[in-house]
């Protein structure tokens, strides 16, 4: 039976080969365009108000730009993205669930090529490391809800690096039910990018069951935000109006017409007139005047400050930001503490972090899901009746000496179970180090070394006390009285002198 079980499950390996270079196009590349220098952004982008430009944009063009000018967006990406980089676990398990390490050890080294130039006659070669190309995965996942890789091969046809397909520029097929076929919108291309490939992987965060195309987990945040610009749009309006002193000029209508010229006197639309001259004139002259700059008038003028008492009186705007800020949180999907704004006690910050990292260990999902296929596709392709599995290390926010005390006892926990035999020794080397047993590590699952370290003789009942050895008595030489010793006698009294 299983040998039968091997025989239904084997690997089928894909019809066609695989393509060197790739077919999947990066959204900076334009193949109308390919020999002009790629354009560069206008840094500008921050002048744009997004409760206007949100009528007009799709929300992922919003969610891009947000990422990088809102500052809560901008702190919660870099908080997940933080928090979420720790150590890769990559192990390769053969048909059987069982760890084959040197499977392992030559998926590794393929790995590695394929994150450090090898060949320099190419000249510059803008190659990512792993952990690059894990954080390259999440940002997608961030703003996408999504995140699609191509594993692109060499004319050497070896694995040689993951190119990030941005899901924006992929539509799909359901030609059947529940069988989805990519392809990717590309300028200039009437058909686009056939993507129906086995070396193209994707993997959904959070995923609505019911669609095909994701969205990013910040776009409830959209509304919120708008809100939050209108609402700082208008302080700046009141602060203009409200917030600072005013000039005020005051002009004599008397003194102006006494100083009126005769033959305007005698008509009273030419007095009109004449008035609204004059305080057209004072007008220009005083609307640009700056604070430091001597104001010279007639006696006709009086100026002054109009709200020199209570420049800063108005509405009481910090509840609305208040409401528009948790409303934003709730938007982000991430704690007070992490965006800045926490204002409560040191155990509910404790909890706030620790809710964090367990989000920020969530999005490490998707992130395993397609290097797990990248990798496995790898094995395949050589011919290796196995899959490749990819984890990550739990995100822990203490610092490494505070743990100490607790990998301490996780350790002599996990060799109490290695010296039963309870745990392979790969699975205590995996589980305290992250990492398969060094060469010529001695295999000690099962061997009981823990009795053994402990003396191996049994102990009498009568020699056992509550306080093991408090006073070093251990340390006494070997056959002396003080040794078994349970309480400190005192030393005989001298015979008086005759």
């Amino acid at each position: 039976m299983a040998s039968l079980g091997k025989a239904i499950l084997s690997i089928i390996a894909p019809k066609k080969a695989v393509k060197k270079g790739g077919l999947s196009a990066t959204g900076t590349y334009n193949p109308q365009q390919s020999q002009n220098v790629l354009t560069a952004p206008q840094y500008q982008d921050h002048l744009t108000d997004i409760f206007s430009s949100r009528s007009a944009d799709d929300a992922r063009t919003l969610i891009m730009t947000l990422i990088e000018q809102d500052p809560d967006m901008s702190a919660a990406v870099n908080g997940y993205l933080t928090m979420a980089n720790t150590q890769p676990i990559i192990l390769v398990r053969d048909m059987d669930g069982e760890i084959d390490a040197d499977a392992t050890k030559a998926l590794m080294q393929k790995i590695k090529f394929m994150t450090v130039p090898t060949d320099y006659t190419k000249g510059f070669q803008m190659k990512m490391n792993l952990e690059q190309w894990c954080e390259e995965i999440r940002y997608m996942i961030l703003a996408r809800g999504g995140a699609g890789v191509e594993l692109i091969y060499d004319e050497k046809l070896v694995a040689s690096d993951l190119r990030n397909v941005d899901l924006v520029s992929v539509e799909w097929f359901e030609r059947k039910p529940g069988e989805y076929k990519p392809r990717q919108k590309v300028s200039g291309q009437t058909d686009g990018i056939d993507l129906d490939i086995p070396t193209f992987f994707v993997a959904f965060y959070r995923q609505n069951p019911t669609k095909i195309y994701s969205n990013s987990p910040f776009v409830s945040t959209i509304n919120t935000i708008a809100a939050r610009q209108q609402v700082i749009n208008d302080l700046y309006r009141i602060m203009q109006y409200t917030g600072y002193p005013r000039l005020e000029v005051t002009v004599v209508e008397e003194v102006l017409r006494k100083n009126m010229p005769a033959n305007v006197r005698m008509d009273e639309s030419k007095q009109t007139e004449w008035i609204n001259s004059r305080m057209a004139e004072i007008r220009n002259s005083v609307q640009d005047i700056r604070a430091d700059t001597a104001f010279v008038h007639m006696d006709s003028v009086e100026p002054g400050i109009m709200n020199e008492k209570s420049p800063g009186a108005g509405i009481d705007i910090s509840k609305v930001i208040e409401t528009l800020n948790a409303q934003n949180q709730a938007g982000l999907k991430t704690m007070a503490t992490v965006i800045g704004r926490g204002a409560s006690g040191v155990n509910t910050s404790s909890v706030e972090a620790r809710i964090a990292a367990m989000n920020a260990d969530e999005l490490n999902a998707p992130v395993s899901a397609i290097l797990s296929n990248v990798f496995s596709f790898m094995l395949h392709q050589d011919g290796y009746q196995g899959f490749a599995e990819v984890s990550f290390v739990k995100g822990e926010m203490r610092p490494e000496l505070e743990l100490e005390p607790q990998l301490t006892m996780r350790q002599a926990r996990l060799q109490t179970d290695l010296s039963l035999g309870l745990i392979s020794d790969l699975e205590y080397h995996l589980q305290m180090y992250h990492r398969l047993p060094p060469e010529g590590a001695p295999e000690l699952s099962g061997t009981g070394f823990m009795q053994a370290a402990a003396g191996g003789a049994e102990s009498r009942a009568d020699e056992v006390t509550p306080n093991s050895d408090p006073l070093g008595r251990s340390l006494a030489p070997e056959g002396s009285k003080m040794a078994k010793s349970k309480q400190v006698k005192k030393p005989a009294p001298k015979k008086a002198a005759a």
